[in-house]
């Protein structure tokens, strides 16, 4: 508890009597999360944090690669990604994070839940994945309404 080079940034396992999750924390990876599986595992649920990285951070963040190489050390299960797409902490847009792991997980066959901020979801019942993020980027592109426009017109100046 007192050495900050041997722990995992506040990591945890919750098991009860029918499920298991693990929560990763602020980490980077490491060949700990083998010895996590096979002490604690196996997991119905992986937490893993995905977002706000850059290579240089790579002892305290995961980024998507990082996590899908996490996510398998620990055994699999359902990944819900988090700390994504809340601040703007890094060098990559806010939904970087998210498709970088959607294009990853399709490839390796990674059962992800990615439900819309907000919205309640049973991990288990989830099917597939709908980029919801990409919907609100594209208000992001958007032109304002032209109703709007007027409200961010200069207004002149009288002495003119």
């Amino acid at each position: 508890m007192r050495d900050r080079n041997r722990t995992l940034w506040s990591s945890f396992a919750l098991r009860g009597d029918r499920h298991s999750v693990f929560f990763s924390g602020d980490t980077g990876l490491t060949s700990q999360y083998e010895q996590i599986a096979g002490r604690l595992g196996p997991f119905d649920l992986v937490m893993l944090e995905v977002g706000a990285y850059f290579e240089a951070w790579g002892d305290i963040h995961l980024g998507p690669d990082g996590a899908v190489e996490a996510h398998a050390l620990l055994g699999g299960g359902a990944f819900l990604p988090v700390h994504w797409g809340t601040f703007n902490l890094a060098f990559h847009s806010w939904d970087q994070p998210a498709e970088r792991l959607y294009e990853l997980a399709g490839s390796r066959d990674i059962q992800l839940v990615m439900p819309r901020l907000g919205t309640a979801v049973e991990p288990s019942h989830v099917q597939s994945i709908n980029p919801w993020w990409r919907e609100v980027a594209a208000l992001e592109t958007k032109a304002p309404e032209p109703a709007m426009q007027a409200a961010f017109e200069p207004i002149p100046d009288p002495i003119d």
